[in-house]
C-alpha cells in the first residue's frame, strides 16, 4: 500500500500533471495561432471575392519592385492567372504579390 501511495502522490507524479497541463495549454495556443495565421493570409476571403468579381477585368499586380499588368483570367488558391497584352498567360503565386490595383 505504501508503494502505491508513493507512486500516486509522489512529487514526480505532481510534476507530470503540471507538465501535461502546460502541454495542453501550449497545444491550444498553437491551434489559435495557426487559425489566426490562416485568416491573415493573402488573399483573405473578402479580397478573394473581389478578385473573383474582377474576372475578365484589367488589373496591376505589384511583385517586389516590378509591376505586372493584365486581364485576370482565374483565381486559384495559391495563384492568380493573368493574360497580358500579347495574349500570353501569366501565373503569379499569391505569396509573391505585395499589392493589387484594379484598373477598371
Amino acid at each position: 500500500m505504501s508503494l502505491l501511495r508513493f507512486l500516486l502522490y509522489s512529487p514526480m507524479r505532481r510534476r507530470i500533471r503540471i507538465l501535461q497541463a502546460r502541454l495542453e495549454l501550449l497545444s491550444d495556443r498553437l491551434d489559435r495561432m495557426e487559425k489566426r495565421l490562416e485568416e491573415s493570409r493573402f488573399p483573405d476571403p473578402d479580397t478573394r471575392e473581389k478578385l473573383r468579381a474582377a474576372l475578365g477585368k484589367t488589373l496591376t499586380l505589384q511583385i517586389d519592385s516590378s509591376l505586372i499588368r493584365g486581364t485576370l483570367v482565374s483565381v486559384q488558391y495559391h495563384s492568380l492567372d493573368l493574360q497580358d497584352e500579347t495574349g500570353q498567360r501569366i501565373t503569379v503565386p499569391v505569396s509573391r504579390i505585395t499589392a493589387v490595383t484594379f484598373d477598371d
